[in-house]
């Protein structure tokens, strides 16, 4: 019992002479930076920010880098001997459960694995250390006019980079999306300075992927197009880009949205997300069929290694609207052989068919004798091809009303044909009554 009290008494001590030491070193800091023979050397401002970045090291020092080390929640109480866990927690990251483990200075995100996905610093020993580094170093930077320390002040940019990108994952794991952002916009700020001379693209694509989720659909825009100008996602960026400006919400956003989509289909005619994301918006503001089907044909080769049947499906919908009955089956036919269960495809098809019957069965009124006789025939014909893509239609989504109503309605017409024919009208009569 003696050696465990001694052993908690070493480690109180050394952690108190860590808070001890921080203080003397902030508190010769900032002597320095108002001395007027210190103030105006750069190396004055690099050691603040260096200290600034320790301190804010310091909770998580004890841990291997979980970039490079799967650090495992049985080992952590090795690592992180004398510290208490306060308690744990069950947190929902995207879909995803993580078990937290919640200490006085910090929370560790452990995966299903069990392994520690990240570390969100709750509490250094003042207040935003990062931030006082990223100053000191700017200004480090401002008074460094005949590059001297660049080496140096390119090296710790470099170093608070990755430690405000860790900081912006722990904040995003507890789902502070507003201290997520501004950690992604710093670790920019680190990268991008001269005397690093670094562009993350992914992590100015992730400013913008976190600012969508965060409801700030400027800063979205603002940084997808910053990762645009570097080519990032090649033409994929302006999908993602479009769905920024579009949220903003108003009419002329939508018109604007459609616009940077346009020229982005000049630029990146063969690209499958901004041939989708085109064809969408056309379709949302009801654009004229005739000018978003040849943008479809061109998805359509585009997707061609990837077979999708929903272009055909929406190129089927298309040439119904325009009454293009012929391309419209031809459409819909490829989208069923390619996604046999399509049940969408097939509904649209027998529904097809089934309103050519009625068009030609209203036609037939004018018409007396043979000639009569002719065209309900053909009208029946017509209802009769609609009956196998329903049929299939209804087996494959057998609680979809619609379904059953086209169903009970191309029955009803051939009731009095055969038993057969009463029984499958009383069958889908029964099934929509039961869905009404």
């Amino acid at each position: 019992m003696k050696k465990i009290l001694t052993a908690i008494l070493l480690i109180m001590s050394v952690h108190a002479g860590y808070s001890q030491q921080f203080a003397k070193n902030l508190s010769k800091s900032n002597e320095d930076i108002v001395n007027p023979k210190k103030k105006d050397n750069p190396k004055t401002w690099i050691d603040r920010a260096e200290l600034m970045r320790k301190i804010y090291d310091e909770p998580a020092s004890k841990i291997p880098d979980i970039s490079r080390v799967a650090v495992r929640e049985t080992e952590l109480s090795l690592y992180l001997r004398g510290e208490q866990l306060l308690s744990t927690e069950q947190k929902s990251v995207d879909g995803d459960e993580y078990k937290v483990l919640v200490y006085a200075d910090k929370e560790l995100y452990l995966n299903r694995e069990g392994t520690v996905s990240a570390i969100r610093v709750t509490k250094t020993e003042i207040d935003k250390p990062l931030d006082k580094a990223l100053e000191a170093y700017m200004k480090a930077s401002e008074l460094d006019e005949d590059a001297k320390n660049a080496k140096k002040i390119g090296e710790g940019l470099d170093a608070l980079n990755k430690a405000f990108t860790n900081c912006a994952f722990g904040e995003y794991y507890a789902q502070n999306y507003a201290a997520t952002i501004d950690g992604f916009k710093k670790a920019v700020e680190c990268s991008s300075h001269p005397a690093v001379g670094r562009i993350d693209t992914g992590i100015i694509y992730n400013v913008g992927f976190i600012a969508m989720k965060n409801n700030d659909y400027k800063t979205a825009e603002e940084y997808y197009k910053k990762a645009a100008e570097y080519n990032y996602q090649e033409g994929d960026i302006y999908a993602s880009i479009y769905n920024a400006v579009r949220s903003q919400g108003t009419r002329a956003d939508t018109l604007r949205a459609g616009d940077i989509l346009t020229a982005a289909y000049k630029k990146y005619p063969d690209n499958l997300s901004i041939l989708g994301t085109l064809v969408n918006h056309y379709l949302g503001i009801g654009e004229d069929p005739k000018v978003i089907i040849p943008i479809l044909h061109d998805a359509q080769e585009a997707a061609a290694d990837q077979q999708n049947a929903s272009l055909y499906y929406v190129e089927g919908n298309l040439h119904v609207q325009l009454k293009d009955e012929e391309n419209a089956i031809k459409a819909y036919g490829k989208a069923i052989e390619i996604d046999p269960e399509s049940a969408n495809a097939y509904y649209m098809l027998g529904t097809l068919y089934y309103n050519r019957g009625v068009n030609i069965y209203n036609s037939s009124n004018d018409k007396v004798g043979k000639e009569y006789d002719e065209e309900v025939e053909k009208a029946n014909t017509e209802f009769k091809k609609a009956i196998e893509p329903l049929e299939k239609a209804f087996s494959l989504t057998p609680g979809e009303k619609a379904f059953a109503d086209a169903l009970r309605s191309v029955y009803f017409r051939f009731r009095a044909d055969s038993p057969e024919m009463q029984a499958n009208y009383e069958k889908y009569k029964a099934i929509y009554d039961k869905l009404q």
